[in-house]
């Protein structure tokens, strides 16, 4: 898997994170941020699919999303299936 296959799917990760945040009624990042204590830039690094997320962090952004951590990659990844061949 080449780096732009991977920011790829830092990117969809995001978008879905972003689209939950706004489900549970948070429009802004900095709302979100303030109410679950978390600092607002990460947040937004991380909707924006701009840091390569660790284990233990992807375990605190489900909690934090409301998701079960099976769902942080509930989407689309056209070219996974590719990759598995190779």
């Amino acid at each position: 898997m080449n780096l732009k296959q991977k920011k790829d799917i830092r990117v969809r990760m995001g978008a879905l994170l972003k689209k939950r945040r706004e489900e549970l009624g948070y429009p802004s990042i900095r709302s979100f941020s303030f109410k679950n204590k978390i600092d607002h830039s990460k947040l937004t690094k991380i909707e924006k699919g701009l840091i390569n997320l660790r284990i233990d962090t992807l375990l605190e952004v489900a909690l934090v999303y409301e998701l079960h951590p099976a769902e942080l990659f509930d989407f689309e990844i056209p070219f996974w299936e590719d990759e598995m061949k190779d």
